[in-house]
């Protein structure tokens, strides 16, 4: 776009270059107007020719200038609205936030802070009756910064700074950000944002409490599963007893065959579940017996092979009381394979080696070891040191040597 005033100076300077050609243009002919006036001298001649010519250049720079210069001012007055409308919309974003955001400088002094800080706290919006005001004094209430304040800590280290807040006189939850900013002239501000985070507080409480009552809850599940499981033990241990008591020469024969498993299992170090369904299989291998007449278990004679093929089906008779009971079921095998022997001479289904359940070979030593060293109606209690030299013989043939070896460490330490 032309400038009026350039046009009027460039046309001026070409006018006056025209009317000089037209002058030198009529010294040669005879249509010329100026033979009336004097002739002009040899020196003004030059300088008339000079300023005829440097009129008309200088018209035409001047014009150009003045063009650039309109040009110049066109795009400033562009450049001055596009910030004034930059600084409405940035004011207008700043305004809008829906969180307190504050511009502070390294005194604490607050420089400009948003329409929600000032609904938040009841300070004025603007800026020059906020100039020279404390951030502390507008937040807080007090004289100088809290602990743990982000603002001083961000000035302190120069990195941004993270801290929750609770407002006791607005019954909200913060969180309190301050982010230091190097602006062009080498100074710091500091943005401080306030974030109410008073709902996601509350729902946090809220799974806490939640979580609480629920360990609560799992603390009396377990401490009545303890209780449960004390009286279902109990009552293993009594029916074990019952067993027992059929024959005044088996008394206390099932505890004993489960202290002597138990410590067999903790010796090869067995899981604890391992453990615990060895102990309740200890306690009720002889449950079968129930079914077996007391003349025979208290006959001080050799049985007969009747007498013999009759005491050899209470591991099969226990399996078939046991199994109804829910929550029995693994200890079914090694009540059924507790006479299995390792060379597969056992009952009452022959099986030999690794076929044998290993907790059944395990409750083998436990049961021949309680039943040798105890007194029966046939012989006395066998010695310690014919004890463990049968433990001794028989390994590998009746009992498993591994086991074997574990017992006899046992004894050896004792």
């Amino acid at each position: 776009m032309k400038s009026k005033l350039a046009i009027f100076v460039t046309l001026s300077g070409w006018l006056i270059f025209s009317l000089y050609i037209y002058h030198e243009m009529c010294e040669y002919t005879d249509f010329y107007i100026f033979k009336q006036f004097p002739l002009m001298g040899q020196q003004f001649e030059i300088f008339f020719h000079f300023f005829i010519l440097f009129t008309f250049i200088v018209a035409n720079i001047t014009g150009y200038l003045i063009n650039e210069r309109e040009k110049l001012l066109i795009k400033t007055q562009q450049s001055e609205k596009q910030l004034v409308h930059a600084a409405n919309e940035w004011r207008t974003t700043f305004d809008s936030m829906p969180y307190s955001v504050m511009l502070l400088d390294k005194e604490f002094n607050i420089m400009r802070l948003n329409k929600y800080t000032a609904n938040l706290f009841g300070v004025s919006h603007h800026e020059k009756l906020m100039l020279g005001k404390k951030c502390y004094e507008i937040i807080h209430q007090k004289n100088s910064c809290i602990d743990n304040c982000p603002v001083a800590e961000s000035i302190k280290n120069g990195v941004s700074a993270v801290s929750e807040y609770y407002e006791a006189s607005m019954n909200k939850y913060f969180k309190i950000t301050c982010n230091p900013v190097i602006r062009e002239d080498s100074n710091v501000v500091y943005i401080h944002s306030m974030i109410d985070i008073t709902d996601i507080k509350e729902k946090e409480n809220k799974l806490v409490r939640s979580r609480d009552a629920f360990f609560n809850m799992l603390k009396d599940i377990d401490s009545a599963y303890k209780e449960l499981r004390g009286i279902y033990n109990d009552l293993v241990v009594a029916f074990s007893e019952v067993i027992d008591a059929k024959s005044p020469w088996t008394k206390g024969h099932s505890t004993g065959v489960a202290g002597h498993a138990v410590a067999i299992a903790k010796q090869m170090g067995l899981k604890e579940t391992d453990v615990e369904t060895l102990k309740i299989a200890s306690l009720l291998h002889d449950i079968g017996k129930i079914g077996t007449y007391d003349v025979i278990l208290d006959k001080p004679d050799k049985l007969t092979d009747d007498e013999i093929r009759l005491i050899k089906q209470h591991p099969v008779k226990g399996e078939e009381i046991l199994k109804p009971i829910k929550g029995l079921e693994r200890i079914l095998p090694i009540v059924r394979s507790h006479h299995e022997k390792f060379d597969g001479s056992g009952y009452p289904d022959g099986l030999k080696g690794d076929e044998i359940p290993f907790l059944a070979r395990l409750l083998c030593v436990a049961d021949s070891f309680d039943s040798m060293t105890s007194d029966r109606p046939y012989r006395a209690p066998c010695t310690r040191e014919y004890t463990l030299q049968e433990l001794k013989q028989c390994a590998g043939t009746h009992f498993d040597p591994e086991i074997v070896e574990a017992l006899l460490q046992i004894l050896t330490n004792k």
